[in-house]
């Protein structure tokens, strides 16, 4: 396959996510393995017997809905989609405050025409800028998004997803120096075909929709989410999946480095484009 049509199937990837947002997809086939260690890291093989091990309907809806001490989050997360003889990588500077404020710059990707393209989102509006064309693109709410409304929308959706997964824990891995915990997620029926989850990123993937018609059906084989023990963010997720052609495809997204409750400024989620930008309104 070549790089080109690795780059494709990202954008596909992209777009699904934006019609979806965080709904996740099924079935794995029967034929398929169920373990996957990745290489390099930690895994926990003894557990302490006094440990009791958590709850994995409540690490799935942690992906959802975080714990209550999160304040903010920032850190540098790689995505990367392989089909086992291509790899499309992407390196992305990233700030969060639960659940309106986001911030994102790409600092690499194997679409070089995206270096340094910059997402910003915060309770009124969204900013897209692309450097290459030195346009902005931004979205006006009509009134502010809340925080907590958000949160109370997230955890509605978590509880309907939650009925139509099977769910296993697998112990616990190290993730940017971080203990995480290990979920993996198997659909119960043939028929949860609504989407798929990007759970550790986000939505900037905007461009791919002018580009791409997410018509095709990627049905995902196996998927595993990778839960920070301390605050209940998601730091990695893995999804095997495969396309109408039949080709496979493995996409990894997680964080390289993270850091929580840094005492983010404001500013941070504000945008102003260059005074020499082309601007447009997203209506």
């Amino acid at each position: 396959m070549t790089a080109r049509k690795i780059v494709l199937v990202w954008c596909l990837l992209a777009v699904v996510v934006l019609l979806a947002g965080c709904s996740l997809v099924g079935p794995p086939s029967a034929d398929e393995p169920r373990e996957s260690t990745q290489p390099g890291a930690e895994v926990d093989t003894d557990p302490d017997p006094n440990d009791p091990e958590p709850d994995p309907a409540a690490l799935f809806e942690a992906a959802f809905v975080h714990g209550d001490d999160l304040i903010d989050v920032s850190g540098v997360r790689t995505t990367e989609i392989s089909d086992g003889d291509e790899t499309a990588t992407e390196v992305v500077s990233v700030a969060e405050r639960p659940y309106v404020e986001y911030r994102s710059e790409i600092l690499e990707s194997t679409r070089t025409d995206r270096d340094g393209d910059v997402y910003v989102s915060n309770a009124t509006s969204s900013w897209w800028y692309d450097p290459s064309a030195n346009a902005a693109r931004y979205y006006q709410s009509d009134e502010p998004f809340e925080s907590d409304d958000v949160r109370a929308a997230r955890a509605e959706q978590a509880e309907r997803q939650l009925a139509l997964y099977d769910l296993e824990y697998r112990g616990t891995e190290t993730v940017a120096d971080r203990e995480t915990h290990v979920l993996a997620v198997e659909a119960k029926d043939e028929a949860v075909e609504d989407g798929i989850s990007i759970l550790v990123g986000d939505t900037e993937f905007v461009y791919a929709l002018e580009t791409v018609d997410p018509t095709e059906e990627v049905v995902v084989l196996e998927q595993r989410l990778w839960i920070d023990a301390e605050y209940d963010y998601p730091l990695k997720e893995e999804l095997r999946f495969e396309g109408e052609d039949g080709e496979r495809h493995t996409m990894v997204e997680r964080f390289d480095e993270v850091t929580f409750n840094d005492d983010l400024p404001d500013d941070e989620f504000d945008y102003e484009p260059p005074e020499n930008a082309t601007i447009s309104e997203i209506e």
